[in-house]
Formats: structure tokens, C-alpha cells, sequence
């Protein structure tokens, strides 16, 4: 139960830095009143991306209750790395062979720090 708190929670985080980089493509416009401004698309996505990163923590702060900070806080991350790696390359970000090697040593580190946990010693 808490590893899927985890896998929530670092899907929360990448939801919330995509709705970023999308708002962020829009152009900026001067609304006329207080209304339209926070009704705008763009931020609308920022809000959404708040309350992502919201829920997020509060499911991170539930899994640790039950899961080793130095097990839970990779594992969170590495979440969140492998799902934008994946926005990066659905929307046709150019994706870096630096970038492929760190995404696969960053799975490779969360699967050794899981496993030793999993493993007596």
C-alpha cells in the first residue's frame, strides 16, 4: 500500500510539472478584470499544478509512516524522472544520450536500494 502511495505521489509531481511547462506555453495576456485573469487557461494549470503538488506530499507524508525515508524519497523521485523522461519523449523533446544514461542509472539506483531493503543482510 505505501509503494503505491509513492508511485501517486511522484505521479502527482510529474501531473504538476507538466501543467507548468504547459501553461507556460501560452502567451501572456492583460485581462480586463480579476475574473478573466484567474479563469484564464494558463492559470487554471498553474492551480491544477498546485493542488497536484498538494496531494503529492500529503500521500508521500502518508507513505512515510511505513516506508524508510531512504528507500521512499528515490523511489518518489525516480517516479517522477521515468514519467516526464516519457512527456519528454511523447511531446517531442529532444532527449539527449546524457539524459537516457542518467534516467537508466537513476532506475538502476532505486532498484538496488529497494532490493537491498527486500534482501537480509
Amino acid at each position: 500500500m505505501s509503494i503505491l502511495l509513492l508511485l501517486i505521489s511522484g505521479s502527482c509531481s510529474a501531473l504538476a510539472s507538466i501543467l507548468l511547462r504547459v501553461a507556460s506555453q501560452y502567451p501572456v495576456v492583460g485581462a480586463s478584470d480579476i475574473v478573466t485573469l484567474v479563469l484564464a487557461r494558463p492559470n487554471m494549470m498553474r492551480v491544477a499544478a498546485l493542488s497536484a503538488y498538494g496531494i503529492g506530499f500529503l500521500l508521500y507524508a502518508l507513505a512515510l509512516k511505513r516506508v524508510e525515508l531512504s528507500v521512499a524519497y528515490p523511489v518518489m523521485v525516480a517516479v517522477t524522472v521515468i514519467e516526464l523522461f516519457l512527456f519528454s519523449l511523447w511531446s517531442g523533446d529532444g532527449l539527449s544520450m546524457k539524459t537516457i544514461s542518467g534516467a537508466a542509472l537513476l532506475i538502476a539506483g532505486v532498484w538496488l536500494l529497494y532490493s537491498a531493503r527486500a534482501t537480509p543482510a
